[in-house]
């Protein structure tokens, strides 16, 4: 499983009303910086230092990929990444917009599970009314985003089906280094698969473990405890500390 990103909001109150804009327009990062949100999560995650929003869109703008009247072009991405030794390609010119089943989708699914991350531009529908950039970080039973706009939890934790409908272009962004190491030091942790050894071990986490089981978000691979929850959830306590702290950030609702 690759690292949740870090997360950024183009709508944070640090920087939503700064400009992101070309002569002829009043666009601001809140209203137009989803594409360099997006690469900003990235890149402060593979690097490990501090990019914020405010500094990618001030790198678009000054090399010319802010589009007039709209987001940003979308050759962005791979000179920015490149800005930083990352390696970053379209996949393809396919619009898969209403195609759910086109393989594109799946190509993406083999690209995660190999420690890639995807940016995908979205189309109207649930993310978006007009177009859209997110981040993927991986898919099990839902497709996992960080959305530069929204922590909503249909958003968060996309339906797969659904996500696919609406996802236009995808981006690849090789951080196999990056997920290989976090996955070598992940295999050394100790893992959790029930509630009671889960509450052993951090009790804090519980109230958010027995919350996403009654949603049905974790339900581990079938096994089950005398009382019906999960048996083999296989959580290291770094999952742990994610989940929390996504519950605590209202990801998954009150």
């Amino acid at each position: 499983m690759n690292k949740k990103p870090v997360s950024y909001l183009q709508t944070d109150a640090r920087w939503k009303n700064k400009p992101y804009r070309v002569s002829g327009e009043s666009s601001t990062i809140g209203s137009a910086g989803c594409g360099p949100t997006a690469a900003a999560m990235l890149i402060e995650t593979i690097t490990g230092k501090t990019f914020t929003p405010e500094d990618a869109c001030n790198w678009s703008m000054a090399h010319g990929y802010k589009a007039l009247n709209q987001g940003t072009y979308y050759a962005y991405f791979t000179p920015q990444f490149a800005e930083f030794g990352i390696d970053c390609q379209m996949l393809n010119w396919i619009d898969t917009y209403g195609k759910p089943d086109h393989e594109n989708h799946e190509k993406v699914v083999e690209k995660l599970k190999e420690g890639y991350y995807a940016i995908a531009l979205m189309n109207k529908g649930l993310w978006t009314s007009s177009g859209h950039f997110v981040v993927l970080w991986w898919q099990d039973d839902k497709v996992r985003i960080n959305d530069p706009a929204s922590t909503r939890d249909a958003r968060a934790n996309g339906d797969i089906q659904t996500f696919r409908s609406q996802a236009k272009y995808y981006w690849l962004v090789d951080a196999r280094e990056y997920n290989r190491t976090n996955a070598e030091e992940d295999e050394d942790m100790p893992r959790y698969n029930t509630l009671k050894e889960i509450e052993e071990a951090a009790e804090y986490a519980l109230p958010t473990v027995q919350k996403l089981i009654a949603m049905g978000y974790l339900q581990g691979g079938g096994k089950k405890d005398a009382e019906g929850n999960p048996a083999d959830m296989d959580l290291s306590k770094d999952m742990l500390r994610v989940l929390v702290i996504n519950d605590r950030a209202g990801v998954y609702g009150e």
